[in-house]
């Protein structure tokens, strides 16, 4: 009975410090794309075409014109963009090796997204690939604006 509680114990102290890395290195990841999702909406506000399309992977980079796609976004937008109400990082997929993470894709929402003119979008969001084993698919990987349950702009692709 000891042998089999005392083997119980290590099991579940094993998956406790494993599954405590991850939530270490998945922390760590939100808070840098936290950070990075200020930038990205500065752009916006800013209507920096080059540094929103900077922040793009090189493969979304190569497949898309991406100074057309933002000069239709904008061009959709009524108004220019000026703040949110609110907005969260969350993990659409990850992959994990020998303990490590290999593959992770992030989405950040935006909501309550204003303009100038007082139009309120229901929400802004992006997804990017904070880690992955091809660096040309390192970054924005697709932004989409919606509003009413209905895509209002989409730039990109989803890599999944």
């Amino acid at each position: 009975m000891t042998k089999k509680l005392l083997f119980m114990v290590m099991v579940l102290l094993f998956t406790l410090s494993i599954s405590g890395c991850h939530f270490m290195q998945y922390s760590k990841l939100k808070r840098k794309e936290s950070k990075n999702a200020k930038e990205f909406f500065n752009y916006l506000k800013d209507e920096d075409i080059d540094g929103l399309v900077d922040m793009f992977s090189d493969d979304i980079r190569d497949s898309f014109d991406l100074e057309e796609c933002w000069e239709e976004f904008f061009d959709v937008v009524d108004g220019d963009i000026e703040s949110y109400d609110r907005y969260h990082v969350t993990y659409l997929e990850q992959f994990i090796d020998d303990g490590k993470i290999t593959r992770c894709l992030l989405k950040v929402e935006f909501s309550g997204v204003t303009t100038d003119e007082g139009v309120e979008y229901d929400s802004l969001e992006y997804q990017t690939y904070v880690v992955h084993s091809d660096d040309d698919q390192l970054g924005l990987c697709k932004i989409r604006l919606r509003d009413d349950d209905e895509f209002l702009s989409v730039i990109g692709r989803s890599q999944f």
